[in-house]
């Protein structure tokens, strides 16, 4: 009887990049333990500490990645961005602009998140979904998925033969260091006198907390090396575009649009008699008061049409028509949006600034250059993808607002018009 021998799988070979992350991702979790962790314990988390320690990253990362960002014009400009959020923390006290610094601490993390999903390439800013789907996956999954290749990447490292002696040495040192510092505690705790001599040798230290910080070091390694191994090396998954051969037919179209439209001229026909025109409140209101009741929800309309206007552009039949509707859309949302502003003012010139008014304000400006874009879309340039630009426009108008120093404009606007 034959005997057929079974063929062993080829042997894994890791690459000189794969094993240069190493370190590297070992740099990045020392300076997050020692930036942002350490600084978390002894209540100094100060937003010098979380901005430098991203700048780091961003370094590193960058470096590491150098020939996929050199020629992308899109990473180029979302790099430029985190670097000048986190210059920003330096140049600005964040006591004095705590609100726009506590957003910040989230804003850069999140930007860097898609900074990395878009340098996995195969990504287009016509498909915003496929980037966002992405997004999430970087958070719940790249940095786990890249463990087995960290394992695989330091057993190779250390079972290759012909390295020269220094390097050797090296790679012994850190091993030993890296047990000892998880076996030392455990014998501590095991035998009193062993844990006396050993005290005793290192009197200066303090061990647990040594221990503690060696632990977050640990887990950070593995996740940072996992989640910059998966941009690189990681399974490419390929980019979800829901919106793909989706399509409603013009009348489907025409009567949600055109029943949205209809809704929103007796809305504006509201406005133009008793905000625009001054003509008189219903008795007891006053227009201080008329103003700060429907601002919220006039910017949120707004921009729930400008969701409309993509979704439809993108999946509706019939250009003519479609094209008439969506134009009446966006003049109505114009019209809309002033009424925002004019009740927004309104309300400050009674009350004063305040941080939520100036980023209300904020906000507003940057829907009506979004409606710009809408128009361009429309009636001049038919592949221009408004959504993924807006995004990118939503990140440097957020820069622009925190170097205006909110807290100094709020005061400098109240004692000159208020």
């Amino acid at each position: 009887m034959m005997q057929i021998e079974e063929q062993e799988k080829p042997k894994r070979i890791y690459s000189c990049k794969e094993k240069l992350l190493l370190p590297l991702s070992l740099l990045i979790a020392i300076l997050f333990d020692r930036l942002i962790i350490a600084q978390i314990f002894n209540w100094n988390m100060s937003r010098e500490w979380f901005a430098a320690f991203w700048l780091c990253y961003v370094v590193v990362f960058c470096a590491f990645y150098w020939e996929r960002i050199k020629s992308d014009k899109v990473l180029w400009y979302v790099t430029a961005c985190v670097v000048a959020l986190c210059i920003w923390s330096f140049i600005f006290p964040h006591n004095r602009n705590f609100q726009y610094a506590t957003i910040t601490t989230l804003v850069i993390p999140g930007v860097l998140m898609a900074h990395a999903q878009w340098s996995v390439g195969g990504y287009s800013l016509k498909n915003p979904v496929g980037i966002g789907m992405a997004w999430l996956v970087g958070w719940i999954i790249r940095p786990f998925t890249g463990i087995p290749a960290l394992v695989g990447a330091s057993i190779s490292l250390v079972s290759e033969e012909n390295k020269p002696l220094a390097k050797r040495i090296a790679i012994g040192v850190l091993v030993a260091s890296v047990l000892l510092a998880v076996i030392m505690p455990l014998l501590m705790g095991a035998d009193m006198v062993f844990n006396y001599y050993v005290s005793g040798i290192f009197a200066n230290w303090n061990l647990g907390s040594f221990v503690m910080h060696s632990i977050f070091v640990l887990i950070a390694f593995g996740l940072f090396y996992s989640f910059i191994w998966n941009v690189g090396f990681g399974k490419r998954e390929k980019p979800i575009n829901l919106l793909n051969g989706v399509s409603i037919d013009i009348i489907i179209s025409a009567i949600v649009l055109g029943s949205v439209i209809a809704v929103y001229v007796l809305f504006c026909l509201v406005q133009f008699t008793y905000l625009f025109a001054r003509m008189g409140l219903p008795e007891g209101m006053t227009y201080s008061e008329y103003a700060r009741e429907g601002f919220a929800q006039t910017v949120a309309v707004c921009a729930i049409n400008l969701l409309l206007f993509g979704i439809f552009l993108k999946i509706s039949r019939g250009k003519k028509v479609l094209t008439a509707l969506l134009s009446s859309l966006l003049a109505l949302t114009s019209i809309m949006l002033v009424s925002g502003a004019v009740r927004l003012s309104l309300y400050i010139a009674v009350f004063g600034m305040t941080w939520l008014r100036l980023l209300s304000a904020w906000f507003i400006a940057y829907l009506a250059m979004v409606i710009v874009l809408c128009i361009v879309r429309l009636f001049v340039k038919k592949d221009l993808p408004v959504v993924g630009l807006s995004m990118l426009l939503l990140l440097v108008w957020y820069i622009a607002l925190g170097y205006l120093n909110p807290d100094g404009f709020i005061t400098w606007y109240n004692l000159s018009f208020v």
